[in-house]
């Protein structure tokens, strides 16, 4: 075999050393750059996912509290609209009695106002069967004045 004759010296210079951390730095810059793109990768899936069930937690969140919202609403609705016939119906009686009683009092003061009608018919007769008398009583007065003297 044969020996080579190598150029290169037996010992480590400053220039050598330079190449061999650069290239060392350069190998761990890839390793680094390589694991920082898989990391950003899984990183990137994650989020994905955890948007992904945070979405849909917040939407049935939001269609619940749509719900329980339309519920209260039309309890609401129901116990107004039954608040409201309520008075319609308390209103409606009110009205009712009230026209009964006018009706009633109505039918009295008809009733009083043909009494007082009748009573002034019979005292009005009344006066003037006296008012017949009375001018019977003139002449009949005048006829004996007339037959006395």
């Amino acid at each position: 075999m044969k020996k080579k004759n190598t150029t290169e010296p037996q010992y480590v210079t400053k220039e050598i050393l330079k190449k061999e951390i650069s290239k060392s730095e350069n190998r761990l810059n890839a390793r680094i750059d390589g694991v920082e793109q898989r990391l950003d990768a899984k990183i990137d899936g994650v989020e994905q996912r955890l948007d992904a069930k945070i979405d849909t937690k917040v939407d049935s969140a939001v269609q619940s509290m749509k719900n329980y919202t339309d519920s209260r609403f039309t309890k609401l609705d129901a116990k107004i609209d039954t608040a409201t016939q309520s008075m319609k119906d308390y209103t409606d009686s009110r009205t009712t009695q009230v026209q009964t009683s006018i009706q009633k009092l109505s039918e009295k003061l008809d009733t009083a106002v043909t009494g007082i009608v009748q009573m002034l018919e019979r005292s009005i007769g009344a006066q003037e069967k006296v008012n017949e008398r009375m001018d019977n009583h003139e002449e009949r007065i005048t006829k004996l004045e007339e037959h006395s003297v």
